[in-house]
């Protein structure tokens, strides 16, 4: 689907998407291309904010975008954290995308085995990005 097919059928529209990025100039790019598709996205600015969004309101959240190099708290341990919340809290797993720079086999394997659903690599191709939301939440 294109941006176009995207907004028409409305398969994203206000969908609840938590974007831990520690990057200001990241943060308004995934802004801007979450505003194309329906999406108001909600920032953390490290894993460990985005671990207490979702302790706060775990039914607030229909997909999280993870940065996996962030201060405080990097993507890997805060979607441990959350999965291990998840699993105690007795509440249905968030999908988690983890978001890197670095596109390196090893990377995307540490991502999904702490816990992560999906990766994607920086820059965010804008297509491959609506596709990939659109697959987990469309």
């Amino acid at each position: 689907m294109d941006v176009y097919q995207i907004v028409e059928s409305g398969v994203l529209d206000n969908k609840k998407v938590l974007v831990a990025e520690d990057n200001p100039a990241n943060q308004l790019v995934l802004k801007k291309l979450l505003k194309k598709v329906n999406i108001e996205p909600v920032f953390a600015e490290n894993g460990q904010e985005a671990l207490e969004y979702c302790k706060s309101d775990p039914e607030s959240w229909d997909l999280i975008l993870m940065d996996c190099e962030m201060p405080v708290m990097d993507g890997y341990t805060a979607t441990e954290a959350i999965r291990q919340f998840e699993q105690e809290a007795g509440i249905e797993e968030h999908t988690i995308i983890g978001l890197s720079a670095h596109a390196i086999d090893e990377l995307k394997n540490k991502a999904l085995s702490r816990g992560m659903d999906d990766y994607l690599t920086k820059p965010i191709e804008r297509d491959y990005l609506f596709q990939t939301l659109v697959d987990y939440l469309g």
